[in-house]
């Protein structure tokens, strides 16, 4: 993550994700920094009628399982005013990290979640 402040850390590690994030921990059902590949229709990105394969990475910050469900989470440091502007610069994104999760787990994602430092909170989509 980029340079946070300490204030900033203190109020996510209080936080009620925090919160379940360690209980899954000592479930063993916490996943940070998670590579993963996936092939899309170039036509789906770049809407341009293309149905050449285009491989998409990336990392996904972190996840943790519970048992009616895969809970997302992704960080966010960027300077905000509003939850809006994160859901709608980052929807997409979590979209594309939800179906790369369900196909290699076999569950679903019941929950997208940013942490948002910026806003000190989570921001749901």
């Amino acid at each position: 993550m980029k340079n946070i402040q300490m204030p900033k850390l203190v109020c996510f590690y209080k936080s009620p994700l925090a919160f379940r994030m360690k209980q899954a921990a000592k479930e063993k059902e916490l996943y940070t920094e998670q590579p993963f590949v996936m092939g899309r229709p170039a036509d789906e990105i770049e809407h341009d009628g293309s149905n050449t394969m285009v491989l998409i990475q990336g990392i996904i910050d972190a996840f943790f399982i519970e048992k009616d469900g895969i809970v997302l989470i992704d960080y966010k440091t960027d300077r905000v005013k509003t939850k809006e502007e994160l859901i709608r610069r980052y929807r997409k994104q979590l979209e594309l990290y939800q179906e790369a999760l369900e196909q290699n787990l076999g569950k679903k994602v019941k929950e997208k979640i940013i942490y948002s430092f910026a806003l000190g909170g989570e921001v749901v989509i």
